[in-house]
């Protein structure tokens, strides 16, 4: 199994910062692109064969991480001149053959976890499989009974899903992908074929997931990056520091598990989630549980799951 990352776009909607670097180069924070971010996915999936599938200022990637990065080697495929995501993906193909293909788009950030997506997808009967992401309303909602307004929502998560440019690729799927019928882009000449072929999957995760395509969408990204710190588990947050107290955030992906030391006189307080807390008493959790023992505690989610930690700082 291989990981690739299509990278070959100009950025054109993000100039004037894609003048100098590939939009992958972008940080997201100080010192961390948006490939860092992409990269430590694969890192945590136990990827160890990375391709970056570049074309705009694609050796700027190749200066950043070289043939070797976190433990994990890099290829460098990279388009003269653009060609369409059909043409880099064939010629992943080419030099990757017989490899299952855990490809993504080289613009977006997510939670998503990556090794029970790789799980699900190598367990399913589909030749590929897709994440897809439960769209949010850019609006807020009004809801109506005839003339009368009966309530509002403020930007909910809609029946909906997009596609959010995640995929595995099985090899069985390469004859598809080589059909002399089918050019140009992936997304509308090879995705509509398998569809049609009733060939493909797809993966559903709540959790949080990010086009970047615009400097607002860079602006949200950023924001949520802020103060955040990364673990293959999911990331925390220092949500509040006063004179007598502190909040610690966390923020866990579905099918996750971590331990944390609870102080004597801390409080974890569950926002959102299912899951269970291990301790000396095993306790289920949901929203609003309440667990306040001090010592380990080895926290197992099964829905993606925000708890904080609220500690009395003296």
């Amino acid at each position: 199994m291989i990981g690739a990352i299509l990278s070959g776009g100009y950025g054109k909607r993000l100039k004037p910062l894609t003048d100098e670097i590939p939009k992958s180069l972008i940080e997201i924070k100080e010192k961390y692109t948006i490939m860092d971010r992409q990269i430590y996915d694969f890192q945590n999936a136990g990827i160890k064969e990375i391709y970056i599938l570049s074309g705009h200022l694609g050796e700027k990637i190749e200066e950043r991480y070289g043939k070797t990065h976190m433990g994990m080697n890099f290829h460098y495929l990279k388009e003269e001149k653009p060609m369409g995501t059909l043409y880099s993906v064939r010629n992943l193909m080419k030099n990757c053959p017989d490899q299952d293909i855990v490809l993504r788009n080289g613009d977006t950030i997510t939670d998503l976890n990556f090794s029970e997506f790789i799980k699900f997808s190598i367990n399913s009967p589909f030749q590929m499989i897709m994440f897809i992401y439960r769209m949010k309303s850019p609006f807020g909602i009004v809801e109506t009974l005839g003339d009368q307004v009966t309530s509002f929502k403020e930007k909910p998560f809609l029946r909906y899903f997009i596609n959010a440019g995640v995929y595995y690729l099985k090899s069985s799927a390469k004859d598809i992908f080589f059909a002399d019928y089918l050019n140009k882009d992936i997304e509308t000449t090879v995705f509509p074929e398998l569809a049609r072929r009733k060939l493909i999957g797809a993966y559903r995760e709540e959790t949080f997931w990010m086009g970047i395509d615009s400097e607002k969408d860079l602006e949200t990204v950023r924001s949520q990056y802020a103060g955040r710190v990364d673990y293959p588990w999911g990331y925390m947050k220092n949500a509040f520091s006063g004179e007598n107290i502190s909040i610690v955030s966390y923020h866990m992906k579905e099918n996750s598990r971590m331990s944390l030391e609870m102080r004597e006189g801390s409080v974890m307080r569950i926002v959102e989630g299912e899951g269970m807390v291990r301790s000396h008493k095993d306790i289920i959790y949901g929203k609003d549980t309440v667990v306040d023992e001090p010592g380990k505690l080895e926290i197992i989610c099964h829905k993606t799951t925000e708890f904080e930690i609220i500690s009395n700082s003296k």
